[in-house]
């Protein structure tokens, strides 16, 4: 399974991406990203630790996410950004748009104070 989806809390949703966000795993993205909302979700975490790299279908899957949550980066939250996407945010800055945190636990505490 390239996404796995798991509930951390009350109202807070892990996605831990484990393939290249990439248009395959974009279009998965954003239907799961779908899916939670429609269950009444509002707060999500994704875990990008096995997301080496992220295309520009990858990139919009990330912003369609943070429409359906809201436009706010407490409410679409990124974890563990490797090299390439963390550079991809920097350069775009697209990561003034997210809340970016080095650990899923980190992510985890912001998200249970929002």
């Amino acid at each position: 399974m390239n996404i796995v989806h798991t509930k951390v809390g009350a109202d807070i949703h892990l996605l831990e991406l484990n393939r290249p966000l990439a248009a395959g795993l974009a279009k998965e993205t954003v239907k799961t990203f779908r899916d939670i909302s429609d269950q009444g979700g509002r707060r999500v975490i994704v875990n990008m630790e096995h997301v080496p790299f992220i295309d520009g279908p990858g990139l919009v899957a990330l912003l369609v996410g943070l429409d359906i949550f809201g436009g706010d980066g407490q409410a679409l939250q990124l974890a563990r950004l490797q090299t390439q996407p963390r550079l991809l945010f920097e350069l775009t800055e697209f990561g003034k748009l997210f809340r970016i945190s080095d650990s899923v636990a980190e992510a985890v505490a912001a998200a249970q104070v929002a």
